[in-house]
């Protein structure tokens, strides 16, 4: 009996069993909310990463008009601030945002543009949120910046009719999105609202193992086959 090859069989299956536990653990528990930022007062603003902060240089330079400044009203272990910017046309929303969630580092670009029909297209370079809602459309480049995500998301556009955003409350833009996301997940029985304004909402069990196999699996393959030119978006 091959003694070698069984400890590290168990050592991998462990891994993965910790992992497993760990996030379907953190999607039950977390609460997430539909309004979950806040605008903070003239000089508490947080300031950005080095990578937001060229991600809002960048903006600048290819016209986006910036939206405000806010910061993640999750629970005291997050300290991130968003910048929102709207794209010329009013065609496209985007977040960027930075800073660290339990001391750890965190940065992000999300590009959302709402398609006539009803469908949310998100070209991202976060790994850690994925969409399992079924309305949102989300394509992950995580080692983009903000013009090559900008292009990649411009490039879905093409063949696409959008909503135009309100450039006078990019917040409440956003704020809606989460809102159709959070509608739709529980329709699908993946979350339920624990308040009863419903605008606070949980993972069920269902929904939890749903995004444990969809984020830890399925789209990170979906990366790997795209980067080596097997599957487009």
């Amino acid at each position: 009996m091959n003694y070698d090859l069984l400890y590290s069989l168990a050592i991998f299956f462990g891994i993965i069993g910790f992992f497993f536990i760990l996030v379907v653990a953190a999607c039950l528990w977390e609460k997430r909310l539909i309004e979950p930022y806040y605008q903070p007062k003239a000089g508490e603003e947080y300031t950005p990463l080095p990578l937001a902060n060229e991600a809002n240089k960048d903006a600048v330079k290819s016209g986006y008009v910036h939206g405000g400044i806010f910061h993640s009203g999750k629970t005291k272990i997050y300290r991130i601030r968003c910048d929102f910017w709207i794209s010329p046309d009013n065609s496209t929303l985007v977040v960027v945002s930075s800073g660290t969630v339990a001391k750890i580092v965190a940065n992000g670009i999300s590009f959302y543009s709402w398609t006539e029909d009803g469908r949310i297209l998100c070209t991202t370079n976060e790994i850690g949120e994925q969409d399992i809602s079924g309305v949102e459309e989300q394509i992950t480049w995580s080692k983009l910046k903000f013009r090559a995500l900008a292009k990649k998301h411009d490039q879905r556009l093409e063949t696409t009719e959008v909503t135009p955003f309100s450039a006078d409350s990019p917040l409440a833009n956003y704020f809606e999105i989460g809102r159709v996301i959070a509608n739709a997940m529980v329709a699908r029985k993946y979350a339920y609202f624990i308040d009863d304004e419903e605008t606070i909402w949980r993972h069920s069990l269902k929904g939890a193992l749903a995004f444990y196999f969809i984020t830890v699996w399925i789209r990170p393959l979906r990366r790997l086959f795209r980067s080596l030119g097997l599957v487009r978006d």
